[in-house]
Parts: structure tokens; C-alpha cells; sequence
């Protein structure tokens, strides 16, 4: 990670406590914040974000996220400069016009008239900044992109298009969560924030009793449901749902393993 000018600005702000809380990301979170409504938001968003990479275990970057949490709440805190980091060449104007959007609906009164989605946006773009940065995670990318659409475009009083559905794997006979599927759910959990609704849909392969399999398939659900609750979506939003055996993403006779069908599909409304 190269943070260094970015790292060094933030630990000269006051009240940081010369960055002696580094990677407290609790103490962030919990930090007295007599400002705006939107530098309050701002605050939770970068906590959030602090906490993930903490739990990936990038510390420079949760280094990097509690400092701009702790730093809202002292004043506003700007979106990151492309400059300060390393970011692919083919991708650079995008993020340069994506930052340029974000300044623009600032200027028209966004902080003020939408603080919640204005906090949202920039988090989002913060966070995409730091995945294309290590560019090697497309959907983190697309995840934290997506996220900054979302944010910007109810900022700015659009309809926000619906994102792209996420899908998780599972074993055979299992709804034990993988890494892998952890992973996406972390970074989906953050564009579920944004939406109307999440509807969280399990389905299983064809082998085995399709009774069986519809029970299967809403406890697969049911642990999605779970674990993005426990990533900051509101239950009241989540509709959990099965399908079992029915609705295959691959065409296969009956008593077939098949690994694309066991499968939870999360979308967005």
C-alpha cells in the first residue's frame, strides 16, 4: 500500500492522538461527533470500512479508514486523490471523472440535502480506490463501485439503477458459509445499504429428496440473511426465500450434483 502522504496528513490532524489508536476501530466508531449530519455518517462509513480491512487483515488500510473516521469528526474529510495511489493506468480517468461527479454534486448542495447518501458515495469511492489499487478482487471493485453509484445517484435525487445480482457456492449438502463466499457477502453487505430491498433467494442441486432440498436450500438462505445483518443490513429489508431444486441455474436430470446449482442468489431492489 503506498498511504504515505495520506497517512502523514491525517496523523498531523488534531485530536488524533498522533495516531496512537491506529487500528481502533471500535474507538472510531464510538468517537464523540458534535458536526454535521453528514460528517457524522461519514464517520460510521469509514469505521465500517476500517473494520473490514482490519478483518482482511490490511492494516494500512484500516489505518488508513480509522484516521478519516476520527478526522470527520472534526471537520469535513475529501474523498482520496487518485494520486495517492497507485491505481492502473487503464483505469485512472474513471476514477478521476468518478471523483470529479462527486465534487460536483457537493458543490450543488449534496452534503446538506442528502448526508446520508453523500457519506455512502464517498466511502464507496473510497473504497473502490482502494481495490483497484490491488486489483486483483473484480468483484470488491464492482461491489464498492456499485456502492458509490448508489450513493451518488440519490444524492443527486436519481432513481439508482438495480445492481447486478451476487451469487455465493456452496458445498454439496452443506450451508456452511466459504471464505469465499464471505468475502463477496462483506463487500455486499455495503451495497445492500443502498437499496429498497434485498431478496435473498437459496437453491440446491437435484440430488437428493426435492423435500429435503427446499429445506436445504432455505437454510443456505437463511445463513446469508444471517451474516449480512451482522454487516450492518437492516432485517426489516431482507427477504429471504427458496426455491430448492426448481430453479436451476444449470439444466440437469434428476439425482445430479451439480456445483453452479447450490447456490444462494442475492439481489437488490
Amino acid at each position: 500500500m503506498k498511504f504515505l502522504k495520506t497517512a502523514t496528513a491525517l496523523c498531523a490532524l488534531p485530536l488524533l492522538a498522533a495516531c496512537a489508536s491506529n487500528w481502533d476501530v471500535d474507538g472510531a466508531k464510538m468517537a464523540a461527533n458534535d458536526g454535521s449530519a453528514f460528517q457524522k455518517e461519514l464517520q460510521s462509513e469509514y469505521s465500517r470500512l476500517a473494520g473490514l480491512e482490519r478483518d482482511e487483515g490490511d492494516w494500512a488500510d484500516a489505518k488508513l479508514f480509522v484516521g478519516k473516521a476520527l478526522a470527520a469528526t472534526t471537520g469535513d474529510v475529501e474523498p482520496q486523490m487518485v494520486a495517492d495511489r497507485n491505481i492502473p493506468a487503464d483505469k485512472v480517468e474513471e476514477l478521476a471523472a468518478a471523483r470529479n461527479k462527486l465534487t460536483m454534486a457537493y458543490a450543488m448542495g449534496g452534503k446538506v440535502k442528502a448526508p446520508n447518501a453523500a457519506a455512502r458515495a464517498q466511502a464507496g469511492y473510497d473504497c473502490w480506490m482502494q481495490e483497484q489499487e490491488e486489483n486483483f478482487q473484480p468483484d470488491d471493485i464492482e461491489a464498492c463501485k456499485k456502492y458509490f453509484m448508489a450513493g451518488l445517484n440519490d444524492m443527486s435525487g436519481e432513481k439508482a439503477k438495480a445492481s447486478d445480482d451476487i451469487i455465493v457456492y456452496f458445498d454439496f449438502n452443506s450451508s456452511m458459509l466459504t471464505d469465499e463466499s464471505k468475502g463477496l457477502l462483506v463487500k455486499a453487505s455495503m451495497m445492500g445499504r443502498g437499496a429498497n430491498a434485498v431478496m435473498v433467494t437459496g437453491h440446491t442441486d437435484t440430488k437428493g429428496n426435492a423435500a429435503y432440498n427446499e429445506s436445504l436450500a432455505l437454510t443456505r438462505a437463511q445463513a446469508v440473511s444471517d451474516f449480512l445483518k451482522a454487516h450492518g443490513i437492516m432485517g426489516k429489508s431482507i427477504r429471504v426465500g427458496a426455491s430448492g431444486e426448481s430453479m436451476n441455474a444449470v439444466t440437469t436430470g434428476d439425482e445430479i450434483e451439480e456445483a453452479r446449482n447450490r447456490r444462494v442468489v442475492v439481489s437488490f431492489k
